[in-house]
């Protein structure tokens, strides 16, 4: 895989909530809940689907994805960029 293609963005088509898919104002939600962007949330949560579906027997693979700490996760909160600007849903009338 070229470096190109490897940072091709990925779009997201959300939808109303259903077993299988998930909608904006959720992902919102879960964003402010965490103290994360949304894009920080959704990798967030694919990376905790991750270690969910591709569970490896290997011990050092489980713990270089560790969870967080309290303080970890108050330390990375208070290091993220203050937020500036309007956040806005779409940039077309």
């Amino acid at each position: 895989m070229t470096t190109a293609t490897a940072q091709k963005p990925l779009l997201l088509n959300f939808k109303e909530e259903t077993l299988t898919t998930v909608s904006r104002r959720s992902v919102k939600e879960l964003a402010n809940k965490l103290g994360f962007d949304e894009t920080q949330t959704v990798l967030f949560a694919l990376a905790r689907l991750r270690d969910e579906v591709l569970v490896s027997s290997e011990p050092s693979r489980k713990e270089m994805f560790m969870p967080i700490t309290p303080r970890q996760h108050q330390k990375i909160r208070a290091s993220q960029p203050k937020k500036r600007g309007k956040v806005v849903d779409t940039l077309l009338p």
